[in-house]
């Protein structure tokens, strides 16, 4: 019978192949991270459309109510153009919104005069 030769700790620590669990832990914490990242990002370009309507109609109901000028503030960090609602509810510029999605860009359109929404 062979005699097992007697191996310290050290010797064990440098004839070490793959990895230790703390090292795996690491990695999947990275990996973690960095795909709420991606994924809270784009989830958060996708509400944008779903978001911008509401406060929108919101907006448009206190010029009307208030008999004031009120600016739509981009609280979606969308950096629209900057759109008036007058006293009668009536916006100062039609234009074309477009809100990036997973399917392809989505758009809303917003009409001159009454300022009516069209979502495409």
């Amino acid at each position: 019978m062979m005699a097992r030769r007697y191996q310290s700790p050290a010797d064990r620590l440098c004839c070490h192949k793959g990895f230790a669990l703390i090292e795996l832990l690491i990695g999947m914490a990275i990996l973690s991270l960095l795909t709420l990242l991606v994924l809270r990002t784009s989830r958060f370009m996708q509400e944008a459309y779903y978001i911008f309507p509401e406060h929108y109609t919101r907006l448009k109901s206190e010029a009307i109510l208030t008999g004031n000028t009120i600016a739509y503030e981009d609280e979606t960090e969308m950096e629209y153009p900057k759109i008036l609602f007058y006293e009668n509810g009536i916006v100062n510029q039609a234009r074309t919104l477009s809100f990036p999605s997973g399917s392809g860009p989505k758009t809303i359109i917003i009409e001159l005069g009454p300022g009516a929404l069209v979502f495409r």
